[in-house]
Order: C-alpha cells, then structure tokens, then sequence
C-alpha cells in the first residue's frame, strides 16, 4: 500500500456494521437536499492520487458532506417497494480503485488532497479498500458491500463513521471517464442509502473493518437502462474540527430491465501472442516462453475460457489472433530445443506443454472458434509503410497466413482476411496497403475513427472506408473497454469492483442511444488477465444490455457516425524509428541475394524452391522481420540484438562465397587463359555467375560468362579464356553474381591484371609495311648490281691502246669488275664505267662531269666536293708530276696538279675519298 506515514499509524480496532435497517431518522441532515429530483446535479471536490508509474488516478473521487453525520429518510432517497428494476454494482478500473483519503485540515473542508498534504499540514493518509461486492437480484434484492478502512499518519481522526451513496444516472461515457480516470468529477447529485458510525482503536494493528446493505431493487422502476455512481465515504474530525470527508472509494451498479428492448453487439478478439524469441540459427533468445505456457502461465491463462467439458461443444463467441512467430517458437519447443543464455548456450528437453498448447488452439478451431493470423512477427506496420518497406509489409502479413495455416490444417487465405495491426495503429495508407494486400477487414483503435462531429453518443464499431484497391471494412477498437478489462489488478483491486466498471462501459453504450449498434473489445498483446478473470468477462459478455457476436457479422454503418480515417502525432511518435527500419531494411536485401543464390528460381520450382527458401533462406528473413516487431516499440534493445544475431550470420554466409584469382596474368598472344578459383564454405549448393570485365574495352575484346554450381564446402578450379587487342597492361574485374545479376559481395569479387604482349591490327599493318619497303630497297639494290656488271664488260673493251688509262683489273673498290667498270687505282681519278659509288652524271672516260649547275670552273686547286670553293692547300697536289699531264678529267680540263701522283698498282682497291677531303 502506497502513501502511508513513516510515522506511528493508528488502526481501526473495531468493525462498524452499517446495519440492515440504514434508512431511518427522516429528514436528518445528509449534506444534501432532502428531496432533490433524479440526475440533479451539486458542486463537488475532488480528490486524487496519482501513482508514480502509472498516469491514472488511484485514488477516488470525494464530494462534499455536511458536517453532522446522519442517514436519510424513505422519501429523501426515493425508495419503491414494489420496484422490478435489476442493480448491478459497478465500480472503476483504475490500477488502485481504493479510496484514498486528503490531507488532515486545519479546517474544515468538503474535499482532500493528494499524497496526505494540503494547505501546508502534515500527511493523513485513509485508505477504503472494498473486501466484496455482491450484485443484487430478485433473489437478494440487496445491495452488499464490505471493506476496510485503513488510517495512518501523526494526527489520527476522531469520530470516524461510513456513508453509504448513490447518484443519479450518469448522461454519457464521458462522464464515466471523468469519475474513473481521477479528473473532475461530473455534478453528480449524491443520496444516502445507509451510515454508520466507526470505532478508532489506537493499539490496533489491522484495518478496521465495515459493512453495508440496502434494499436498492426498490429504489428505481425503470424500463431503460442506466448507470449510477456508488460512493463509500469515510468522515471524521481533524483536530476537533467539524466532522468531514477524509476519504472515499467509488463504484458503479447498472438499472436494467431483465433484457433491453436494444443490446450492444460486442465483438471480442483476443491475442495470443508473445514477445519474438526465435533467431536465426535456431537457438530462442531466452527460456521464458516455457514459463508462460505452463498451468498458471500467462499464456495458459488466456485458452481457460476454451476449455470445454463436453467434446465437440462450440466455444464461446471470441476471435483467437494467432501469432505465428509463437507458433513456430512452441514448435521448437516440441522437441529438444536450445536457448541463449548470458553465460553461452543451453539445452532444454522437450516440453509437453508446448505441444498441449498448439493442441488446445487447434481444438478450438475444431469445435467452430474463428482464428486470424497476426502478421508475423507482429511486425510495426505503419512504422515499415512509413520506411518504405513494402515487400516486409508483405512478407509479414502472407507468412503469418502460411504459418496459421499450416497450424489448423486449412487452406492459405488469399482474400477476405482480418487484419488486426498491433494496438489497433493504422494510418490510412497502411489500411490502404492491406487492402491491396487482401484485407477485407482492418482493426484499428477507435481514437484513429472518431465520431463524426454531430453525434454525442458511442458511434456502431463498423465502417466502410475507400481505397485504392476497393472498400474495406474497418471495426474500430473500443479502447476504454479494452483498459476495463486489461487494467485490472487482483492485487489491488476486488475483481467484483473491476467487472463493476466493465459492466458500466457495456451498458452505457447501450444507455446513450436505442438504436442497436455493435462495439469492439479487441485485447492488447500483452494481455496477462488474473485467474479467473477473462471468464468472468466472456460471461458478461452476454447480459440484459449486450450481447457477443462473431467478427464477420457487424455490418457496416450506413449513417457515417464516424468521421474518417486520422492518425495523429502520439500514435506516429509510438512507430520504431525510420533509420532502424531502413537499417533491418538493407540486411534484409542481402538476404534476397543469399536466396537468389542458395535457391535459384530459374533452377528450382514448386516444391522444391519452396523448401529450398524454408529451409535455408526463411530462418534469416523471419528473425529480420521479427526484428520490426512491435514489441520493440518500448524495448529497442531487443530488436536491434536479433537484428544483429541475423546480420551476423548473413556477413558469415556471404563471406563463404569467394572468388580467388592471380593478381597478374600474361598473355603471349590474342587469346588466353585466366586461372580462376570459386569457394563455396557455406552447407548447399551456391549457383553464381562468373563474369569478366575491364574497365578498358579496347584490349578486351568481350565479357566472359560462366555458370557454376559450387558444391557445399568444396573450391572449383578452372581456366576462362579470355581474348585481347593490343599489348600492355590492363586491369580484368571478376565477380560472382547471382543469375538474377546480383553481386554477392565484395568477398566475391577480384581483380586481374593482365599484360599481353600481342600485336594489334595497327601494329600488324605497319610492320608489315615497314618489312615491304625494306625487301623493296634491297631488290633495288641487287638489280643495280647486276647492271652494273653487265656494264662493266663493255668498258673494257673500249679502253684505250697505248695504256694510259688506268691499269687493268684496278677498279674503284678493288679488282677489275668490283666497281662495275676498270678504272685507276686513284679513288680520285675513277674508270670510265658508272659503278653505284660513281658520283652522279658520269658521261665518260675520266672525272665524271660537274652538274651542269655548277657555276664553278675548273682550275688548280679546284676539287669537286667542295662545289665551286677553293681546295684546301692540304689537299692540293705539287706541280711538276714526273708523270706528265693527266689528261680525262672532266671536260678535258688540264688536271696537272693531279699528274705528280703516283698510279696505285694493278689489282690494288682503291679507298674512296668521303667528302670532307679524307
């Protein structure tokens, strides 16, 4: 119990029993009008405490009360004896639906305060917690109520005493939220039914304890159905002072006729889901699954409502929305399984109790339960439309049909499934993307499909609403229902006072409007109901003023009581972040590559890719997908560490996959061979593509492909041929792909560099010309030769008699004939024949003439070389040859410097003088 004094406490020793005879002394002083009509309405104060871990109050709601304590008379508080009416006691759902007490006053107040303080004074802390709470009928007529009231703090109250009261019926479910929720009250007008008066025993060491009936079948006739507030109030002395409220507590009892001329159509849907524990390499994250399934588990407590003890009877009126990631999880756990631990990983044996829980959905699917698939997963639907992540969105809601499926035996629903997104969050392109997805039916909270702005009552649950692919059916979640139910705390609170406030939401739907109109109860995910108590709200379920129905029979609403489809920024804030999706978004494209690779469709068909992709691909993509799950909404490190355990294995998978080549390869000619090995260190088959390309393609000629299929755990070897242009160096790119063209990484990849020392076709032509024009040159050459003897002969033979010229057999290189012709041994006086070292223009016997452009005349010390310019003194003969004139030179010119030379022998080879005179 919250909120007490550290300080000495004072107990309430004896019990106070508000007797049975309550409503006596006529016309005494209640702190209300005597005689005030039905549904009238007086100022009130409030009190309230608000408890550190959750927003809603835990206290309850206080009015003000005279200061002289007192019962009400017969006629004060409109009792009928001959009413036929039926009293139902309701009360709130708050965590703590205790009264809690205001602060001790200074003086005297109508209200408290929260946590024991006001004004400034110290804490007292009251609290009034009820013990039981017994409905009446017609055959106890009586209105019951116990409990306990409990003081503390360092100024204990005097003259304590209880009030017994009931207000007037409440106009709308608003009102009902403003007294369960601990905000201001209603002006509800309050009577007294019963009080009494309580003893303080300062010793004491329990709460003290009270008691209170009455007669209230007699109080109201009425023939329409209503809800009236219930209010325990505890009143003392604070120092002295005048008698207050220091404390109340606050219920509910419901009016109705034995059945409603209109009763509301509730529909029920309830998860049976749990938190993703299965990764990818098998293993479960933690061993808590098994505490959940077990007799008393929170998981075994939701199938008790199902359990039938005649075989074969229909079970009661409520959808199971099967979570497929639970499904295949218990399957594991059928057998001897693994989990992960903080200190390694564990074996568990196999436990019976999974497979008794996969066994007790399926009989109810048997005896006519209806049963929907929740996305697998459970994925965040509207977080992965947000993120772009359309294929994930499908992949979630088709895997969750294919797993259910497969569970109940029946055939993969294509079209008209029920969608139910986590906490009925869906924005309208998430509604619009199930629907084209095959969703006749979405579930969404009815906050996202609020009343249209006319209406002033709880709008029917199903709508109609337009998208892009049809209408679709949308039944909005009734989600103060849904807290009635899921808030409810056996450790807090009386299970009589919460089915109290569940019984007030029903009937209050069915008080605001006659018309008969159909409300959703669908249950959070998390749901852990206490013993006993989802029984007792399936029971309920069918009263005088509700009844259950199945999930297809709600029509949809003709008269637009709703308005459209919203999605605010609370609902948005709760999706998982973008970058996380798109992050889980990218490993999950890795592992279509790995699938492209592990089952080819082109290779695999039917069942045989079916089984290829479960077996091998499925565990990676389903603990990606789990990794978006909705439970990490509020737990981020649980998704990230799956993600990360499947972004790990794919890295592993991929790094398996390698291609290994020589860095450097030579090509000796247009065509060769690159020696290429391919490692596959994964547990299948990997069929790839081998492919060959260079970033300069002109020295390669085309890309190669190749097709391989690498057997498991084993390296391929062998030769591509490839073929090149030119010579020179040139990078080769080789990477494995899948068929669909899908790189698989950048462990599967390599580069080549290839030198080739072939010629190209430009290259080829010019050597080729270039040798042409040699072989020409040295034909050219040996043709003049061959004239040139041939002209030698005739030379001979015209030699003069008297032997001047010069001696025979001494040519210009040498022998008689080496030059083409005989001539003088003196390289300066060449024959008569035109060999190929006689200087051009030759005509005759002796010096071969002087170009006829040569403007020089011949004379002493003239040489031919040096065109037209003086000879050198070095080079000029001395006068006076003891040979005489030399006669022949060009153009019969006197050339006796030359004649003191000395003629070279017979048969000696001349040495032909260069140009520059040596």
């Amino acid at each position: 119990m919250t909120g007490r004094n550290p300080f000495r406490r004072h107990r309430l020793a004896a019990a106070a029993l508000l007797g049975t005879v309550a409503l006596v002394w006529s016309g005494a002083e209640v702190g209300l009008a005597a005689a005030q009509p039905d549904g009238a309405r007086a100022p009130v104060t409030t009190s309230t405490t608000f408890d550190s871990h959750n927003p809603q109050a835990s206290s309850t709601v206080s009015t003000g009360l005279s200061t002289e304590l007192s019962t009400g008379s017969a006629s004060s508080v409109g009792i009928s004896p001959d009413s036929a009416a039926i009293i139902q006691p309701i009360t709130r759902t708050n965590p703590d639906t205790s009264g809690t007490s205001g602060a001790q006053q200074t003086t005297p107040s109508t209200g408290g305060t929260t946590n024991g303080t006001a004004n400034g004074t110290a804490g007292l802390p009251i609290e009034v917690r009820l013990t039981s709470l017994v409905t009446p009928s017609a055959a106890a007529p009586q209105l019951r109520v116990t409990g306990t009231v409990d003081v503390g703090g360092t100024v204990p109250p005097t003259d304590l005493g209880v009030v017994l009261e009931v207000g007037g019926p409440l106009r709308s479910r608003g009102e009902l939220a403003q007294l369960t929720s601990g905000g201001p009250p209603p002006q509800i007008r309050y009577s007294a039914l019963a009080s009494g008066p309580l003893t303080i025993s300062p010793t004491a060491t329990t709460p003290g304890q009270f008691a209170a009936q009455a007669d209230v079948p007699a109080m109201f006739r009425s023939s329409a159905v209503s809800v009236r507030p219930v209010r325990i109030s505890v009143v003392g002395r604070i120092s002295g002072r005048a008698r207050a409220m220091v404390a109340s507590t606050t219920t509910f009892m419901v009016v109705s006729p034995p059945q409603a001329a209109t009763r509301t159509a509730v529909v029920t849907v309830l998860p049976i889901s749990s938190k993703p524990r299965l990764r990818s390499d098998g293993l479960l994250t933690d061993n808590t699954l098994a505490d959940e399934i077990r007799d008393g588990g929170r998981l075994d407590a939701l199938l008790d409502p199902f359990e039938s003890a005649l075989p074969g009877a229909p079970p009661p009126q409520v959808t199971l929305a099967i979570d497929p990631t639970l499904v295949q999880a218990l399957g594991r756990m059928e057998k001897q399984y693994k989990y992960a631990s903080p200190g390694g990983e564990r074996d568990a044996p196999a436990d019976v109790d999974a497979g008794a829980f996969l066994d007790r959905i399926k009989d109810f699917a048997r005896r006519g339960g209806k049963v929907i698939a929740l996305p697998y997963g459970d994925a965040d639907l509207p977080a992965l439309v947000r993120a772009d992540q359309l294929d994930a969105l499908q992949y979630s809601v088709n895997t969750g049909q294919v797993v259910i499926a497969g569970l109940l035996g029946g055939e993969i629903p294509t079209s008209g499934t029920i969608a139910y997104p986590a906490d009925g969050i869906a924005d309208p392109r998430t509604v619009d993307v199930l629907s084209a997805n095959g969703a006749g039916t979405v579930i969404v909270d009815d906050r996202l499909l609020p009343a249209a702005q006319s209406v002033r009552y709880t709008p029917s649950a199903a709508v109609t609403l337009p998208t892009s692919s049809g209408q679709v059916r949308v039944l909005a979640a009734d989600h103060r229902l849904a807290e009635a139910v899921a808030s409810y705390d056996d450790g807090r609170e009386l299970q009589e006072q919460a089915l109290a406030r569940f019984r007030a939401e029903l009937a209050m739907i069915t008080a605001e409007q006659s018309s008969e109109r159909a409300a959703v109860l669908a249950l959070p995910r998390d749901f852990a109901p206490p013993p006993g108590w989802l029984n007792a709200i399936i029971r309920d379920l069918d009263s005088a003023y509700s009844r259950p129905v199945g999930i297809e029979e709600p029509s949809p609403d003709a008269t637009r009581q709703r308005a459209g489809l919203t999605y605010n920024a609370d609902a948005q804030s709760r999706e998982l972040p973008v970058d996380y999706v798109k992050g889980v978004g990218q490993i999950r494209g890795e592992v279509a590559v790995l699938s492209a690779a592990f089952c080819p469709p082109t290779t695999m068909t039917g069942l045989g890719l079916l089984k290829c992709q479960q077996d091998r691909v499925a565990p990676m993509s389903n603990t990606l997908i789990t990794a978006l799950s909705a439970w990490w909404r509020t737990d981020r490190l649980g998704g990230f560490s799956l993600a990360q355990q499947a972004d790990g294995q794919v890295g592993d998978y991929r790094s398996k996959i390698r291609v290994v080549a020589s860095r450097i390869v030579n090509l000796t000619s247009s065509r060769g061979r690159v020696p290429v090995t391919l490692e596959n260190g994964a547990d299948w088959n990997v069929t790839v593509v081998l492919k060959l390309s260079s970033t300069d393609r002109g020295r390669l000629v085309s890309a190669t492909e190749v097709t391989r299929v690498l057997e498991p755990l084993q390296k391929d070897q062998f030769e591509i041929e490839v073929d090149a242009e030119s010579a020179g160096t040139f990078p080769v790119d080789i990477r494995l792909e899948t068929l669909d063209g899908q790189a698989l990484g950048p462990d599967a990849a390599a580069r080549v560099l290839v030198r080739s020392t072939v010629y190209g076709a430009i290259a080829t032509a010019i050597t080729i010309g270039a040798i042409g024009v040699l072989m020409l040159a040295v034909l050219i050459r040996l043709l003049r030769k061959l004239r040139a003897r041939s002209g030698g002969g005739s030379a001979a033979a015209a030699a003069p008699p008297d032997g001047s010229g010069p001696p025979a057999g001494a040519g210009l290189l040498g022998p008689a004939g080496a030059n083409g012709a005989s001539g003088a041994g003196d390289p300066d006086h060449p024959g008569t024949g035109a060999g190929p070292f006689d200087p051009p223009g030759t005509a005759g016997p002796g010096w071969p003439e002087r170009p006829v452009d040569d403007p020089a005349p011949a004379g002493l010390g003239h040489d031919p070389y040096f065109d037209g310019l003086p000879a050198p003194a070095a080079y000029r003969e001395p006068t006076g040859s003891p040979y005489g004139p030399s006669t022949g030179g060009p153009g019969d010119r006197t050339a006796e410097p030359w004649s003191g030379r000395p003629a070279a022998p017979a048969g000696s080879a001349s040495q032909p003088r260069r140009r520059d005179g040596r």
